[in-house]
């Protein structure tokens, strides 16, 4: 076929042979075209001119590959599911129709084929696509000129297709502390960086060896295993990178060797990623492979998150409750709602295993939700049973805070269980308060005027700013266990007594977390904390031993 510059292309995939010669007739003189008569034939002519391609019409019905199997093939890749597809049917089949859109198509048209009708949703569908963006937004890295993640991911695919006798290796490298180094050298400065890796990465270039941008500061790359050292090998004298003022960007790589050609790219990637973080923080140390303890840990964290959802549906979380003691007198005077999980296969999770998960994922935000309307109607229960009702804080994530109806949903509990909103407080991180600012107290403002209190958890953590206390609307100042755990540090101790004071000046209340020893409780107590929580005093208890220090009303 004479492909004629300027013009866009189309690819038609049609096993009838006078419809397929109809619709070429139709665009032949508006449109370069492509033919094929089944789904594979299709598919090889896609892999092929896939840059030229504006839209693809497409038959369902076919030999060989019908159109479900292309849709799902091209629906899979991240690079070709960007191509927009006209199926073109003679059903009026609405399960037909429904599947085809499930598996990606963008559009219909009915046979026999009218041509002003044809002509008019082609053109549509590719004006909308090209004022969105083009194919070569989502090839190609606007920044370094490198492949994208989803161009690398479809390239790496259809290279494994063609050679699948060969063993291939996939890397991914990091410059360390990439965000402080744009912070201290700015922008230019950072991506002439990410250009001086680049240009490590095609020194390293083999015959069947791709790479392309994965994140901001990350490339990927993917090699016969005969050369799967190539980006490290052919740099090893250079695994610094050169900053001015004498500085130097250290690169780390995680790499994952005799990869599957039957498993998604993608997550080869993440096992790669998985060995990338076992050396990131590590000196001296430049790359870790993937292992056979990285699998189990990877399949079970994978188990655990096809599992989450039908564990919520089933109840299998339980809200424990870590009581808040005076620390004056030792009286109960509030607890923290805290979720566990009995899953199962792995019998009881510890936090530390499934809340990561659960923060990476989105889901923290549903758990988090559970875990306060399981309380309110606690607190429900309780005050039926005439015990004396506590403060209870729940964890409420920053995607919950975010969202529009985030006040309804989240006061709504309260109104159906007509508990006092005195009685129930949010937790918030300092992280929290990393953008989106304003929006985030204006937020916190409105359910303090609704009577909730507002907790800062985990109080010396991460990067703290004594603007935030004037800032955000807070009440109670929570400090982390590692301002406990070092007490015995006079230095550190001096420090946490001036934030008590600071505090209280304020006008917000302190609670020490973590508290453990006699030694601990007698420091924090003579700093003036106002409450404690820890094992203390008490370990988390589920529902129905918290209920036990519940005295009733009048006792």
């Amino acid at each position: 076929m004479a492909i004629e510059a300027g013009r866009r292309s189309i690819l038609i995939v049609e096993d009838n042979e006078l419809n397929r010669e109809m619709l070429c007739a139709m665009m032949e003189d508006r449109y370069n075209v492509y033919q094929a008569e089944n789904g594979k034939e299709g598919l090889e002519v896609l892999q092929e001119h896939y840059q030229d391609i504006s839209i693809i019409v497409l038959d369902v019905q076919m030999p060989v590959m019908n159109g479900y199997e292309f849709l799902r093939i091209v629906k899979d890749d991240e690079l070709l599911r960007e191509i927009p597809v006209i199926v073109a049917t003679a059903s009026s089949d609405m399960e037909e129709e429904e599947r085809c859109l499930e598996l990606g198509a963008t559009d219909f048209v009915t046979k026999p084929y009218k041509r002003n009708i044809v002509l008019k949703r082609i053109s549509n569908i590719i004006r909308l696509r090209e004022s969105a963006s083009t194919l070569r937004d989502v090839e190609y890295d606007d920044v370094t000129g490198v492949f994208t993640r989803q161009a690398f991911f479809h390239h790496a695919e259809k290279v494994l297709h063609d050679n699948p006798d060969t063993d291939f290796t996939i890397a991914i490298s990091d410059i360390k502390d990439f965000r402080l180094v744009r912070e201290r050298y700015g922008t230019k400065i950072a991506n002439e960086l990410l250009m001086q890796n680049v240009a490590l990465l095609r020194k390293a270039q083999t015959e069947n060896y791709i790479f392309g941008r994965y994140d901001d500061n990350q490339f990927v790359g993917i090699a016969p295993s005969s050369d799967r050292y190539a980006m490290i090998r052919k740099t090893r004298k250079i695994l610094t990178l050169p900053l001015p003022e004498e500085g130097v960007a250290i690169l780390k790589f995680g790499i994952k060797r005799c990869i599957d050609h039957n498993v998604p790219v993608k997550e080869h990637c993440r096992h790669a990623l998985m060995a990338l973080d076992t050396v990131k923080h590590v000196y001296g140390s430049h790359y870790a492979l993937f292992d056979d303890d990285m699998q189990k840990f990877y399949d079970r964290r994978i188990s655990i998150e096809r599992s989450m959802e039908k564990a919520l549906e089933r109840e299998e979380f339980q809200i424990y409750y870590q009581p808040k003691h005076d620390s004056r007198t030792g009286e109960l005077i509030g607890a923290e709602a805290l979720v566990r999980w009995t899953h199962p296969e792995f019998g009881f999770l510890s936090p530390v295993e499934f809340i990561p998960v659960f923060e990476q994922t989105g889901f923290i935000s549903e758990v988090d939700f559970y875990a306060w309307k399981r309380t309110c109607q606690n607190q429900r229960r309780w005050q039926d049973m005439g015990l004396r009702i506590v403060p209870i804080s729940v964890n409420c994530s920053r995607s919950e805070l975010l969202q529009r109806d985030f006040m309804h949903k989240w006061f709504k509990p309260l109104k159906d269980t007509a508990v006092t909103s005195r009685y129930m407080h949010l937790e918030v991180t300092e992280s929290l308060f990393t953008d989106q600012f304003e929006r985030l107290a204006e937020v916190l403002r409105e359910c303090q005027l609704r009577g909730v209190k507002i907790e800062l958890d985990d109080f010396g953590t991460g990067y703290s700013s004594l603007s935030m206390f004037q800032l955000m609307p807070l009440d109670i100042i929570k400090f982390d266990m590692s301002f406990v755990k070092g007490l015995d540090n006079p230095k550190q101790a001096r420090v946490m007594a001036a934030c008590v004071r600071l505090v209280h000046n304020l006008g917000m209340e302190a609670i020490a977390e973590g508290v453990e020893t006699s030694f601990q409780y007698e420091k924090v107590k003579k700093m003036g904390i106002d409450a404690i929580q820890g094992y203390y005093y008490s370990r988390p208890l589920p529902r129905e031993e918290f209920e036990k220090m519940l005295k009733p009303v009048g006792n």
